[in-house]
């Protein structure tokens, strides 16, 4: 899971980064973001999602950052939505903030099963 969860964070780095290489359409992030933000946000993706990769081959995931990572996920999700509500963002934000959705779930229930058996 936590590879998939690196691979899909990579993939939002990108998006957050195309606006920066005049790319806007392809992003369908909102027009005129300045880009010292979309680096910020692009760059704490993609390092987020180096970590992920990094925790898939550790030899035990650590429970902190994966609680960390659950909060993470649900913020973003709940931020899309929210936004999308309110006409700030299209759609597809909506439909990726469902798949952070999804991975703070399973985030959260790994937690819940690995702190039973201790």
């Amino acid at each position: 899971m936590l590879i998939s969860t690196a691979i899909f964070n990579l993939f939002g780095a990108v998006i957050f980064a195309l606006p920066i290489f005049g790319q806007e359409k392809l992003s369908a992030l909102p027009q005129n973001t300045h880009p010292l933000y979309l680096w910020i946000i692009s760059s704490w993706i993609f390092i987020l999602g180096v970590a992920y990769l990094w925790l898939a081959f550790a030899d035990k995931p650590e429970p902190l950052f994966i609680a960390v990572a659950a909060a993470a996920k649900l913020a973003i999700a709940l931020i899309f939505f929210t936004f999308w509500m309110l006409g700030e963002l299209k759609f597809s934000f909506v439909l990726s903030g469902c798949v952070d959705l999804f991975y703070a779930m399973v985030f959260i229930y790994w937690l819940l099963q690995t702190s039973q058996k201790t």
